[in-house]
């Protein structure tokens, strides 16, 4: 166990050794910089109590909102910020946790911290713009064969995937852009799909273009919001759940218009789909594509596929048991005690950068998406489509709050 497991650093002494002044900007730069990088504000807001606890014997109170953060120590330190810079960009977000896990530990000072979050806010990708679009439409390629994995689809899939990544890529250093981009990438996409891919591939629409708008589905707000709710974090919660199911709306939005300026398609009837070994291909398309566009923190490619393995194949063991809307919740409860046990191990990136790549796998946008779509269209009228969306988003949510619970429970001390 010393062998694999990292070392673990020494504090550098006991607590109210530092002024309370600098505690508070040192928990306020860390508590923004883990609201930036897409973490839960209840479980922001715990990991901060613990490191204050290491650094001062006063009081502590941390409010965390979705962009707000708040501090006070005692009567005398207050410290308020507010972000709207909001990435999932993984080597970022390593650094990021790497210092929280000094400042847990009591081995970092609180100067020493706040230069160090400062400089790794400014950690720019590791990809250049040609290749995070490649990446991009790896992604897309392999989300493509676990949602519908068919051969006539696989050139549509890194097709439309290219496009989307264009997009993306494109509207980065315009944060102003960020509202438009779902909604233009739903238009363009549906057009594209509707003239060139839809007839080719010999699919359904929705079945084509769903896997290259993963990037813009806000799959990942509405897990971390649905989970948020669960943990009676009600205000983030509630205000993550409204921002997603905005953003599929807009996206609904810019495929209505897509279709009307495209004109209808006809009913296609479904190619034949692929054997089960596409599940094992996509896991590892997958975790390759992922690792390119969200700038994977270098030698982490295994454990990124592990954890998107562990997330697909807890998925499809859900699947013998639970509808397809509930499977979700065993991948989610299966990736929390790993890769929280995983990040102790020599040369595995921290559990932030893991469980970012998880809820990207588990993509519940998407089945929101489709089932908002299909209403919207009347490719399917029944409205009792539309609970897939809530069924799917809260079983992630029901099973990462149980791994949650199972960790700490029974194997923290392990």
């Amino acid at each position: 166990m010393r062998t694999f497991r990292k070392d673990m650093p020494d504090p550098l002494g006991g607590p109210d050794t530092h002024d309370q002044t600098d505690i508070a900007a040192m928990l306020r730069e860390l508590g923004i910089a883990l609201v930036e990088v897409e973490q839960p504000t209840n479980q922001i807001a715990i990991r901060l109590r613990q490191i204050a606890a290491r650094y001062t014997t006063e009081t502590v109170t941390v409010v965390v909102l979705p962009t707000v953060l708040m501090i006070q120590i005692g009567t005398a330190a207050y410290q308020v910020d507010v972000t709207t810079r909001i990435t999932t960009q993984l080597n970022l977000a390593g650094r990021i946790d790497a210092i929280a896990e000094l400042a847990e530990a009591g081995a970092i000072s609180p100067a020493d911290a706040v230069e160090a979050v400062a400089a790794a806010r400014r950690t720019p990708p590791r990809f250049g713009p040609v290749t995070s679009v490649v990446g991009y439409a790896v992604t897309t390629l392999g989300f493509g064969l676990v949602m519908n994995p068919t051969w006539a689809s696989l050139w549509g899939y890194v097709f439309l995937g290219t496009v989307v990544g264009v997009i993306v890529v494109a509207a980065r250093p315009y944060p102003s852009l960020r509202p438009v981009v779902p909604p233009l990438s739903a238009l363009v996409v549906t057009l594209l799909a509707t003239w060139f891919v839809a007839d080719a591939a010999n699919d359904g629409l929705l079945r084509v273009i769903t896997p290259a708008l993963v990037a813009v589905l806000p799959g990942i707000a509405l897990t971390i919001g649905a989970l948020e709710l669960a943990s009676s974090a009600i205000i983030a919660g509630s205000g993550r759940v409204v921002f997603g199911v905005t953003q599929l709306g807009l996206m609904v939005f810019g495929l209505a218009a897509g279709l009307h300026i495209a004109g209808p398609l006809a009913p296609q009837q479904p190619s034949a789909q692929m054997g089960s070994w596409s599940l094992y291909v996509a896991i590892i398309v997958i975790g390759v594509g992922l690792y390119i566009y969200l700038s994977g923190p270098p030698r982490s490619l295994i454990w990124l596929m592990a954890a998107v393995a562990v997330a697909l194949l807890g998925q499809q063991f859900g699947g013998l048991f639970l509808s397809s809307s509930h499977s979700a919740a065993v991948g989610a409860f299966l990736v929390v005690p790993f890769v929280m046990l995983v990040r102790h191990v020599k040369n595995a990136p921290p559990s932030i950068v893991m469980m970012l790549v998880a809820f990207w796998t588990l993509v519940p946008g998407a089945l929101g998406f489709e089932s908002l779509s299909e209403a919207a269209t009347h490719v399917d009228p029944d409205v009792t489509t539309l609970g897939v969306t809530v069924a799917a988003i809260f079983s992630i949510a029901l099973g990462t709050l149980l791994g949650w619970s199972v960790f700490h429970a029974r194997l923290r001390r392990f």
